[in-house]
């Protein structure tokens, strides 16, 4: 053969390999890790393509991590396992009562927050890149302003004052939100958790609603001014969402906010409601028979940002929790009954509610049946060749696959985790019939990457 015609040949053979390297990296760099969520109409969509929050509260490990008593390896850890369970985000308070890491003087101004606080969460946003959880960042609480903590009034005192709350926002929102609004991991910010017990509560100041809902649509405000990062609020109850009969009216409505500050940025991009017992007592039950449409909420997505670890439960008369919906069966009824994500309270298991040992079978069993809602990036990341076909099956699978070969060429097998680690290998050499044994894997999804010359392609494999 002509030496010019076959370094022709070899350079297009390069070619087409890098090209393919090149789709590879696009896929997995563009299609997994650079995964923004975005809101159209009443749905969360990443990349075209409608997302669910198959997801779990993480809301802390060590009260107060972050510029407190934060470990690498349980967030490092926690986040895997999440993955593994088939979940996709985690609801994480980035200050527990405010005691750690923002500095705030008795006057309520805030100068910042302490280089151990950004050094912290500046690793957990890595460890959220690497195993692909979307977190919510709930950035304070009603604790904060709670009278059993050390800095509650300097916290009452920041809510009670505009200039005090630009602070805040100046200080420590914005470098926050600057920081991190790179990371699509970074999903969303929840400005305060369950917010109303700050009003309701004599231990938390009842403080008065126009208060809070400007701090709300300040911290709003400045979190769409500065980035493409959504923003809800983890509300206590929906009767504080919702004008519906027997609610007390939305307080967090685009109206609220904006007659507080004159801003068009001063929305929330979606709700978030919690549920325990209580709440399905007097306004019903999201994975049962209620809808968001229930609620009048019609314009945005609604998810649910608190529940049970250990299932939907309703208050009976005598103040007794009752189980009306068990946690395997919530995930899929949620979805099904027009909700646009659930996260359980907890995965790590702080309290009574529950954890991943609980909650984990409901995870798996929505992601068992709608994997494209949990990892929407995976869609497309099977590459055919119709010269060649492979038929695998079944996948999902329990631990053994089959694979039939209507070409029995030479083949290299390698299986891999989500994150990139080589789980087993071999090389096959005229077997029409071949099988894989990963019975001793975590059930979760995992990537069969085949190849033989020039033919290459990658198939998602769903283990149960």
């Amino acid at each position: 053969m002509n030496r010019n015609i076959k370094a022709g040949i070899d350079r297009c053979g390069w070619v087409r390999f890098l090209s393919f390297v090149f789709i590879i990296f696009c896929l997995f760099y563009g299609g997994l890790y650079a995964q923004r969520i975005t809101v159209n109409g009443t749905k969360f969509m990443v990349g075209g393509n409608e997302l669910f929050i198959n997801g779990v509260n993480t809301p802390w490990d060590n009260w107060n991590d972050f510029g407190g008593q934060y470990d690498p390896d349980f967030w490092d850890l926690e986040f895997q396992r999440i993955r593994q369970h088939g979940g996709n985000a985690s609801r994480i308070w980035i200050t527990c009562n405010g005691d750690v890491g923002i500095n705030i003087s008795q006057d309520g101004n805030v100068s910042g927050a302490t280089e151990a606080h950004w050094e912290d969460l500046d690793h957990l946003f890595e460890l959220a890149l690497k195993h692909r959880v979307y977190i919510m960042a709930t950035l304070i609480s009603f604790d904060h302003t709670k009278n059993t903590y050390i800095k509650y009034q300097s916290w009452r005192n920041m809510l009670g004052s505009d200039a005090m709350v630009a602070t805040y926002i100046d200080n420590y929102v914005i470098p926050f939100i600057d920081r991190y609004k790179d990371n699509p991991y970074l999903w969303c910010v929840d400005a305060c958790n369950e917010i109303e017990w700050m009003h309701e509560n004599p231990e938390n100041g009842q403080i008065a609603w126009e208060r809070l809902q400007y701090f709300v649509a300040r911290v709003a405000a400045a979190v769409h001014d500065n980035s493409p990062v959504l923003v809800t609020l983890g509300s206590a109850a929906v009767k504080w969402n919702s004008d519906c009969s027997g609610c007390e009216g939305n307080f967090w409505s685009d109206e609220n906010l904006q007659s507080q500050i004159s801003s068009p940025a001063a929305f929330l991009d979606f709700y978030s409601p919690h549920y325990y017992g209580w709440v399905v007592r007097w306004y019903g039950n999201f994975a049962l028979d209620k809808t968001p449409d229930s609620y009048g909420l019609v314009d945005r997505p609604v998810m649910i940002g608190e529940n049970p670890a250990t299932g939907v439960f309703k208050q009976n008369t005598s103040g007794v929790d009752e189980l009306e919906v068990p946690m395997d069966e919530a995930y899929v009824n949620t979805y099904n009954n027009g909700w646009r994500g659930l996260m359980v309270w907890t995965s790590n298991g702080v309290d009574q509610y529950g954890s991943l040992e609980d909650c984990g079978q409901g995870l798996f069993n929505f992601f068992r049946e709608y994997p494209d809602l949990v990892n929407p990036s995976i869609t497309g990341m099977e590459i055919e060749d119709n010269e060649t076909p492979i038929s695998l099956y079944p996948n999902p699978t329990s631990g053994i696959i089959y694979l039939d070969f209507s070409n029995p060429n030479e083949y290299h097998i390698g299986l891999y985790d989500l994150n990139g680690n080589k789980m087993t290998e071999k090389k096959i050499t005229g077997f029409r019939h071949q099988t894989l044994d990963i019975q001793s894997f975590s059930r979760g999804i995992y990537l069969l990457n085949l190849s033989s010359g020039d033919d290459f392609r990658i198939i998602k494999i769903i283990k149960n």
